[in-house]
């Protein structure tokens, strides 16, 4: 069938998945109600939601997934603790998603790999109950990134709000990638990485977005051993920052998963930089507005900078 509704609201079964793959070019969905997805043992290496397709059109503008986060959540993330599957993989898509509300991802929400062409626009992320659960520390919710991108081009993800705690976006690699107008709160901040072996990012426009009681705003990330990687031509312009705990802008070339070591290496060169109109303020008087830590990077273009509240900016 070239068209299909999925209703709710209902609940998919423990351990259960939607899989709306290999479907007809041009095919269209919709999702009304809200669809719940039963806490069971699937892991990381599993998605509760997978589409993919030519031309394909979702319509979620009065359709609902609830991911039941609340009941994995222990602040491990993907890193350890009970299984918690990603929510949504989009695996070599083209089209659109349009209106589509999620809540409570498990870990990772939006997981985009091998797609081209494809618009995301209007989305909500609501995993603010993870906030609740621990109070002023890290919440329990780990790793419940909004939008990971990677082995993707001409992409567009316009319009979302997104509550989380973790990246709002993470480009791991991908060409043409788009990230306009949209809204984060309580995660670590817009992200181009992290970049490890063999990964290539180039052609990143990240334009009028605002970043709110976050770890970071802008943020570029690589591991020192990245062997063939490389972030060449990203453009992060008119962004607004507030409530920032880390950093307001950070570059660097020293990244582990496990916390930065302050040796960077230039095995994944960072160049061709664009920051222009990045405003707003810190939380803390304590942290750098601004840190750099390179070994190899060259061509940053930095114009109308003006982060208020945090110590001066560091660049090495």
């Amino acid at each position: 069938c070239s068209a299909i509704t999925i209703q709710g609201p209902f609940t998919v079964p423990t351990n259960k998945k939607i899989d709306l793959t290999g479907l007809k070019t041009g095919t269209t969905i919709k999702i009304a109600g809200t669809i719940t997805f039963a806490k069971g043992t699937l892991d990381k290496d599993n998605d509760l939601v997978t589409i993919g397709g030519t031309n394909i059109k979702v319509d979620g503008t009065s359709g609902t997934f609830d991911g039941s986060g609340p009941l994995y959540w222990d602040g491990k993330g993907g890193n350890g603790g009970v299984n918690k599957p990603k929510f949504v993989r989009l695996s070599k898509m083209s089209g659109s998603i349009t209106g589509l509300t999620i809540i409570g991802s498990p870990v990772h929400t939006f997981a985009i790999n091998g797609c081209h062409g494809l618009a995301l626009n209007n989305i909500t992320i609501d995993n603010r109950k993870d906030n609740a659960a621990c109070g002023p520390k890290y919440a329990l919710g780990h790793n419940t990134d909004a939008f990971d991108v990677g082995s993707s081009s001409d992409i567009t993800i316009t319009g979302a709000k997104v509550y989380n705690n973790d990246d709002c976006l993470a480009v791991n690699s991908g060409t043409n990638i788009a990230f306009n107008g949209n809204y984060c709160e309580g995660g670590h901040g817009i992200s181009i990485g992290s970049i490890k072996a063999g990964a290539v990012v180039d052609g990143v426009s990240i334009k009028g977005n605002t970043v709110v009681n976050s770890a970071n705003a802008v943020r570029i990330k690589a591991y020192a051993n990245a062997t063939g990687g490389k972030v060449n031509n990203v453009t992060y312009s008119d962004t607004t920052l507030s409530g920032i705990t880390d950093y307001g802008i950070v570059i660097q070339q020293d990244y582990t998963n496990e916390g930065a070591t302050g040796k960077p290496g230039g095995a994944a060169p960072i160049t061709n930089v664009n920051l222009y109109n990045i405003h707003g303020s810190m939380a803390k008087k304590s942290r750098q507005s601004v840190y750099i830590l390179c070994a190899k990077c060259s061509n940053f273009n930095f114009q109308k900078i003006a982060i208020t509240g945090g110590v001066a900016a560091k660049c090495t």
